[in-house]
């Protein structure tokens, strides 16, 4: 795992948000009650429970999702509604 660790800090109205990113390891997000300071405290922690996870697992598991169905055919006997033309929008200028 590389040492290359971006911090994004945002603060607005005593809230705020910290993120962590390195590259090839998913994001991490914390968000926090306070001022810019408070969260400039939080940072050195942070970065470091960022770094044990990620030298656990850089990556979320991989979602085991179903395979959407095939499209539907339609049957013999059944007609297919055209297509409806597109009109032109009309011009302004």
């Amino acid at each position: 795992m590389t040492a290359e660790i971006k911090v994004v800090i945002s603060v607005k109205d005593s809230r705020g948000s910290i993120g962590l990113q390195s590259p090839d390891c998913d994001p991490i997000f914390t968000s926090l009650e306070g001022d810019l300071e408070t969260a400039l405290a939080r940072v050195p922690e942070l970065v470091q429970q960022a770094q044990d996870r990620w030298a656990e697992s850089a990556r979320y598991p991989k979602a085991d999702l179903p395979k959407p169905p095939p499209p539907r055919q339609a049957q013999s006997g059944q007609t297919q509604r055209p297509a409806q033309a597109q009109t032109p929008q009309p011009r302004m200028f």
